[in-house]
């Protein structure tokens, strides 16, 4: 080994090990030498570990070299297996002329559980073994490696994907050297050419130079990499110190630090251009060696074999069955000599047409003509030589499957499509582990991980694009616990954008509609991209046979925008109607899924207004076919609007105020088939000036219509899209979804959590980002903007700092409200003339996070600790000021204590607002406010969830408003206590009534603190099955003991905390009443009788607390003890005449860095709204009494008897009467709500 290297090495079968160290090139201080980590691991009995393996090489001394040998060209794409227990070594003939690229490998699991040749019908998953190969790769495969894709069965071979690739040009002709002077800057050739760095393989000196190669116009050039190495990019991804830039028609590749031998583009055109930088002197690299050859260009649709992301079946001359490129990058065929087994078929490329290399579907010399008449579909090989194998079909023109990575920590990945198509991002997500790791074996993907979407910043990167780069910026994900991101979750599928063979049809011309051979077709609006102002048309676009859906796509949207986020359109409305649903959208889209439908109609409308600016419309259909069986729901005929029931929370429409801030998280599962839609309802809808932050939507799949731990989810960016920045939006869910990462399944449910934000029109608190500081401002939440927003001016801000306040316990969320600014560079991805750069820090890490163009709302981060501070630059130095608004955010200061945080989840999947853990745990809590005369619904979204009511106040407000205040009066409103907790979903009406303990006032409003805890959770314990057993909490438990029954009888068992959990902080817990109804002899005045059935929970902190009687659910303690014990004591009661519930104790694992690890007094919280008795015996300091005792008495002989006696009888009170009474409960005596009190 040698180089740069990041993976792990594969298993070594052996006992023993020799690692030799070599050194002799000259000191380098970027050089870091090496670190390796080693484990033993057990070896299966039926494994036998191998000696000296035998080497399998694709050519002997006496094998006749193939011809693309013989002539010194790029090799095609081989394949080899590696089975279980065995081992292969793979070498190019003439090694010294040749260095092998590896192109993929990937595990496999066989249906049989036996390794044979590789079978379209197995199981695969990426192997991402980082092999360093050059002439020859030695690959054995003996320790057995679980599939966590393949539901963690031991892969069965190794499969991998191999080339070669010349070092040298044929007849020894001279390489190009890129800063030769004396060579002119653009360089005709038709054939190969290989170009190198200044003194290659030496590197040393500052250049900036470039050579531009030119082939016939029926050529292009298919490029490589024979090496490179040159210092890595910076930490934020950008090749800024040195780099190779390789630059086509309409695509652009960067690289930068060590790249092994690779196929890295195949142009668009006959011309590419070659970049190179080196800003400073750097000793002992080597620079660049590139290797291109020309390859036929004979018709428009074309396929680019990029094996950065590409692998390929082994070359042969029987047919194949399929290959294992990445499904995005293949060419679908149907008819030709195509098996009808049921078995997707794809083009192989390239392959030999009369005895020339060809890369592209063939429009020319079809071997029989086209189904359907008057069509002339192209063609492709299905082998890698169709003179000799004569197999082939018609290339399926249409939306491609859907490819799927993993992006590993500082790591990138080319995302390409074939010619002629663009990419569309499905899903993109940033993944963290559940115990923080980002080492060695983060970076796979498991449904458990923790998911954070990124779509917006890949969409606007790559979306629309032939190929793009996406890089893995390593970051913290705010709903997942701040948690560092392991990897990043990618999926994207390819869309036809610029096909000759495929019909354009004009959005304002309906004479001109699709035939009955249709399946696919361009709509675009008029002129486009020139199109004009002044238009109202519509385009009816319609199934041509029965059992059709429609899929539409939006390939390109530059429309005028609104004046403000949140309105409606106004100069430009492109209008969608199906399914009884309308969408309205203006502004600029990049390449998306639009819509599906199993009805026969879409109506499209364009509306432009005589000033109205922007190229256009441009869409992409298909006409796909559906079984017969499958049921489409009719669509119903309503005279009146149904619309849906806002979320819970402020009910009047607020005025500019101080103490506006984002609401609660809302939670919404829509069941398929949803038919709301049917009915023009809105899913999600905010009230007036307040917008949509969607924090997380997904479809799932499982066991019931609703998300659970376990089931297997995917991205629903289509929400993101419909729904961010408005004030109400509505997502249809008529139509199957299927989901990649789960084989293909379809979606069940779509799930949602969301937010509403305030716009910027009802909230005082404004500044320029700037110039403004938090503390300046009252209330804790505010709009940082750009100079002038919503109006665009050309302004820089270097630096600003933004903090907390100073003092407090309060972390902040910073939201993104609108961003409008020039896009990025369309090559590189960067942000460069306009950009809002926001850097922080969490756990003294800093992060950083750059943006541009339009994004709509989204949290962006939040910050982990009150110190952490937030530095924030500017530049908007564009001309398109009429356009663009600049932009708006939205900070939010919060308890740190009450900060959501996310369970781990499945893939893509819903966040919950939950503790720690992998159960479910209570939500936090949060505050709501009605004005009199009102309702406020109170409702736990969460199947399974209770409320749980922590305070319920009428309020006099000094200001005679409805915002609540510290300042105001306040008398507790007690009678819901038992109302509304233990349910699911409480209404309360808020009275307007006279306060007797605020001088008979009139009540103002109501205030409620209320949350939602779990009454099933994963560990359910009954205490006396469990009796005596220790159990570890890592989330929740429920102890209980149910259909109470009279016995003699005593049951206990020990709670701890997780301490195996990565967490810096302390553990504690807690406690909850669920359910208390146990009999009871005695008034409900006095404490718990010791003959009363009782439950003690015993606390080494906070002391013992004894419960008995009746109690809604409600909270009782929270302490940062690591243990607890609950006791259960039962005794022979006559309960004849009644029955008694039991009880039910919820207690949760909590994190808290505030708790202290000594005892301390804490009573300062007042229980509320008890009907049962509850004794709480505190470990008060005792230091005072038995151990000081001889210095006391000492003391008081020295000074008098009297003094002495004094001591003696006050001792002695102090233990016959004050200890006894030193206990603290409550009672309800006369009302239902008594503080705690000590007796």
């Amino acid at each position: 080994y040698c180089g740069t290297r990041k993976l792990a090495i594969l298993p070594i079968c052996t006992t023993a090990i020799d690692i030799q160290y070599k050194t002799s090139s000259p000191p380098n201080l970027f050089y870091k030498g090496f670190k390796l980590y080693f484990e033993w691991i057990p070896k299966p009995i039926d494994l036998v570990c191998p000696g000296t393996s035998p080497a399998t090489t694709m050519t002997s001394v006496n094998t006749t070299l193939p011809i693309w040998a013989q002539n010194l060209q790029i090799s095609p794409i081989f394949s080899a297996h590696v089975c279980l227990g065995s081992s292969i070594t793979l070498q190019c003939p003439r090694d010294s002329d040749y260095v092998l690229s590896i192109v993929q490998s990937m595990y496999g699991v066989t249906a049989t559980g036996l390794c044979g040749n590789p079978s379209p019908a197995d199981c695969l998953q990426e192997a991402s073994l980082g092999l360093t190969c050059a002439q020859s790769c030695y690959i054995g495969y003996y320790i057995p490696k679980p599939l966590v894709q393949c539901q963690s069965k031991n892969a069965d071979y190794i499969l991998i994907d191999y080339q070669c690739i010349p070092m040298r040009l044929p007849n020894n002709d001279n390489t190009i050297d890129i800063c030769n002077s004396t060579i002119a800057n653009t360089i005709a050739l038709d054939t190969v050419m290989m170009m190198i760095s200044p003194q290659y393989p030496t590197l040393d000196g500052v250049h900036n130079c470039s050579k531009t190669i030119e082939a016939s116009r029926n050529k292009r050039w298919m490029i490589s990499i024979v090496d490179l190495f040159l210092e890595e990019q910076s930490h934020i991804g950008d090749c800024d110190v040195s780099s190779l830039t390789i630059v086509d028609e309409k695509d652009q590749v960067v690289m930068c630090g060590l790249r092994q031998p690779e196929l890295v583009m195949v142009t668009y055109g006959n011309i590419v251009e070659f970049k190179f930088i080196s800003t400073h002197q750097a000793l002992g690299y080597r620079g660049f060696k590139v290797y291109a050859e020309t390859i036929m260009n004979l018709s428009n649709v074309t396929i680019s074999t990029m094996t950065t992301t590409t692998a390929a079946t082994t070359r042969r001359t029987s047919p194949p069955i399929t290959t294992f490129l990445p499904v995005s990058l293949q060419i679908p065929v149907y008819g030709g000599t195509t098996t009808n087994n049921g078995t997707r078929q794809y083009c192989k490329f390239p392959f030999i047409y009369q005895g020339n290399p060809q890369s592209n579907c063939l429009t020319v010399d079809p071997p029989i003509p086209a189904p359907g008449e008057g069509l002339q579909e192209p063609w492709c090989s299905l082998t890698s030589n169709f003179d000799t194998d004569g197999e082939w079909g018609f290339c399926d023109l249409r939306v491609t499957d859907a490819t799927v990575y993993d992006i590993c920590r500082s790591q990138s990945q080319l995302l390409s499509c074939p010619s002629g198509y663009v990419i569309d991002i499905i899903t993109s997500d940033y993944a963290t582990k559940p115990d923080g790791n980002i080492g060695a074996g983060a970076c796979a993907y498991d449904k458990n991980d923790c998911f954070q979407s990124d779509s917006s910043t890949i969409q606007n990167t790559c979306a629309g694009r032939l190929s793009c780069m996406v890089y893995h910026f390593a970051k913290t994900l705010a709903t997942c616990e701040n948690r560092p991101s392991a990897y990043l979750h990618i999926g994207y599928t390819c869309v036809p954008n610029n096909i000759t063979s495929i019909t354009t049809y004009n959005l304002c011309d309906n004479s001109s509609l699709p035939q009955m051979n249709t399946s696919r077709g361009f709509i675009t609006s008029p002129n486009f991209p020139t199109t004009p102002s002044n238009i109202d048309c519509t385009f009816n676009l319609q199934t041509l046979k029965p059992y059709e859906d429609i899929y539409l796509y939006i390939l390109d949207m530059d429309l005028n925008s609104p004046n403000l986020i949140g309105q409606s359109c106004t100069k430009d409305r492109f209008i969608v109607s199906s399914d009884n649903n309308v969408m309205e959208m203006c502004g600029r889209s990049y390449t998306n899924f639009l819509l599906s439908t199993c009805h026969s109609s879409v109506l499209l409308q364009l509306i432009r207004a005589s000033d109205a600016r922007g190229r256009g419309v441009k869409l992409y259909f298909e006409f796909r076919g559906r079984s017969p069986q499958d049921i489409c729901p009719e669509i119903i005929a309503t005279s009146s609007t149904l619309q849906p029931t806002p979320p819970t929370g402020l009910t009047t429409m607020p005025e500019p105020s101080q103490s506006i801030g984002p609401s609660p998280h809302y939670f919404t599962t829509l069941c398929f088939p949803d038919i709301s839609s049917l009915f023009g309802r809105n899913n999600f809808q905010c009230q007036t000036n307040y917008i949509l932050v969607i924090l997380r939507a997904v479809y799932g799949r499982g066991s019931r219509c609703d998300y659970s731990p376990g089931d297997c989810t995917s991205e629903a960016d289509n929400v993101y899209r419909l729904c961010s920045g408005k004030q109400k939006c509505s997502v249809p869910f008529l139509n199957p979804v299927t989901l990649p990462e789960c084989n293909g399944v379809t979606a069940s449910y779509l799930f949602v959590e969301y937010q509403c934000l305030p716009t910027p029109t009802i909230v005082s608190n404004t500044a320029d980002l700037c110039t403004g500081q938090i503390s300046d401002f009252n209330g804790t939440s505010g709009i940082l903007q750009s100079t002038s927003y919503p109006s665009y001016t050309q302004t820089q801000c270097a630096n600003a700092t933004l903090s907390s306040l100073d003092g407090s316990n309060l972390v902040m969320h910073m939201y993104l409200i609108d961003l409008s600014i020039s896009a990025s560079d369309p090559h590189t991805g960067e942000c460069l003339n306009d950009y809002l750069e926001l850097s922080y820090q969490c756990n003294h890490i800093a992060y950083t996070r750059r943006l541009c163009g339009t994004r709509s709302t989204e949290l962006l981060f939040r910050t982990c600790l009150p110190t952490d501070k937030i530095f924030a630059s500017y530049n908007l130095l564009g001309n398109d000021s009429q356009s663009q608004r600049g932009f708006a955010l939205l900070y939010h200061l919060v308890p740190r204590d009450s900060v959501p945080t996310i369970k781990t989840t499945t893939a893509s999947t819903t966040t919950t607002l939950t503790s720690s853990g992998i159960g479910a745990v209570s939500t936090p809590i949060q505050l709501s406010t009605i004005c009199v005369q009102k309702s406020l619904s109170l409702r736990c979204d969460q199947p399974g969830y209770v409320l749980v009511l922590h305070k319920i106040q009428l309020g006099v407000s000094t200001t005679a408003s409805c915002n609540y205040s510290l300042d105001d009066c306040f008398e507790d409103y007690t009678s819901f206590y038992n109302n509304c907790t233990g349910t699911t979903m409480c209404d309360i009406f808020s009275p307007l009534t006279q306060i007797a303990s605020c001088n008979n006032s009139q009540s103002n409003y109501l205030y409620t603190e209320h949350q939602c805890i779990p009454a099933i959770t994963k560990l359910d314990l009954d205490i006396c099955s469990s009796a005596g057993s220790i159990q570890i909490v890592t989330d929740s438990t429920i102890i209980s003991s149910l259909n109470y029954t009279s016995e003699e009888k005593e049951c206990k068992v020990e709670l701890r905390t997780n301490s195996l959990l990565p967490s810096q902080t302390q553990r504690g817990f807690k406690v909850y009443i669920l359910t208390l109804n146990l009999p009871i002899e005695h008034s409900q005045d006095s404490q718990c009788d010791p003959d009363d059935p009782s439950i003690e929970i015993d606390d080494p902190e906070s002391g013992l607390t004894r419960l008995c009687g009746d109690s809604h659910t409600r909270f009782l303690f929270e302490t940062c003890s690591n243990t607890i014990e609950i006791r259960y004591k039962n005794t022979l009661m006559n309960t004849t005449a009644v029955e008694y519930k039991g009880f039910e104790i919820y207690v949760e694992s909590i994190e808290n860095d505030e708790c202290r690890l000594i005892n301390t007094i804490d009573t300062t919280y007042a229980s509320v709204g008890l009907t049962s008795t509850t004794t709480v015996i505190r470990d008060f300091n005792t230091t005072i009494s038995t151990p000081n005792l001889p210095l006391i008495i000492g003391l008081s002989v020295g000074l008098s008897v009297p003094i002495v006696l004094g001591a003696i009888l006050g001792l002695i009170y102090y233990i016959k009467v004050v200890m006894p009474k030193k206990k603290v409960f409550i009672s309800n005596a006369a009302r239902n709500e008594i503080p705690m009190t000590a007796k």
